[in-house]
């Protein structure tokens, strides 16, 4: 149709363009980003709280949308993903997009979650999250294997820094992955750490007024990021995710502290709803 009218057009990709233009953030955009983050968070803790046996997924994520539009928000960055037991999987995350029935699965108490929400404020994005277990405590298999996620991440973390790399962030997690595997005893935390040594990286994207904006080649203070490695086992997937700002000094994470320990993780399960 533009052809037909200007014959001469040339039609490009603009992504690149944007992801350039978006990556460092101002000030005035820092300010909407803390505070989508912080709206978040009372949909996380919503979310946390709400997390049970036999309550379906789509129930948890009621309790999450609800959390956030009672503390301002414009709306969901992200429709919650709230995926329990094998939909929590790398291969089936996405599969509530076709099929409706899924999201009325029914966790079971064993199991983990993932909980990976994100609220708007002013059309800015909020996006972080982490591995809820379903009956409030873990299992021995499972608290290793979130040991073991937790250094692996706060190691590709600790690299982001101006001046690093994407490839430097995931070369931190592997080597972290590599120096422990020999010191595990769990089969779970075995298997968890042979799948996660298969790839050659995780997940790292941009955050702003997109919820995947590009990933810069080449870090800056300003950027915005959000870190999401996956761990798969036995068919249960284990995630971790902030969202973090790179400064000059190195990195600040933007959201309000979230626990990372499997047994802070369980403490605040049942501590009351915040």
């Amino acid at each position: 149709m533009l052809h037909r009218h200007w014959a001469d057009l040339e039609v490009k990709d603009a992504f690149a363009l944007l992801d350039e233009v978006r990556s460092l953030k101002s000030a005035a955009e820092l300010v909407r980003l803390r505070e989508a983050a912080a709206i978040t968070e009372k949909g996380f803790w919503a979310g946390v709280h709400a997390i049970a046996p036999g309550r379906t997924q789509r129930q948890v994520e009621g309790k999450v949308l609800d959390a956030c539009l009672e503390a301002g928000s414009d709306g969901p960055s992200l429709w919650p993903w709230v995926r329990s037991g094998p939909n929590a999987m790398g291969d089936t995350l996405f599969e509530a997009m076709a099929d409706y029935r899924n999201l009325d699965r029914k966790m079971q108490a064993g199991e983990v979650v993932r909980l990976d929400v994100g609220c708007d404020y002013d059309m800015y994005k909020g996006d972080f999250g982490r591995t809820i277990p379903v009956s409030g405590h873990f299992n021995e298999g499972q608290r290793e294997t979130m040991e073991l996620l937790n250094g692996a991440y706060q190691a590709g973390i600790d690299a982001m820094r101006p001046g690093s790399t994407p490839k430097d962030v995931f070369r931190a997690s592997l080597s972290y992955i590599q120096q422990h595997q020999g010191g595990l005893k769990t089969a779970l935390a075995k298997a968890a750490a042979e799948e996660a040594l298969k790839h050659s990286g995780f997940p790292l994207h941009g955050l702003g007024v997109d919820m995947a904006e590009g990933t810069p080649r080449v870090f800056q203070k300003g950027n915005v990021l959000c870190y999401e490695p996956l761990f798969t086992a036995g068919g249960e997937g284990f995630f971790v995710e902030d969202t973090v700002l790179i400064t000059a000094e190195g990195h600040e994470i933007i959201n309000l502290a979230l626990p990372y320990a499997p047994q802070e993780i369980e403490k605040s399960m049942n501590q009351k709803p915040r």
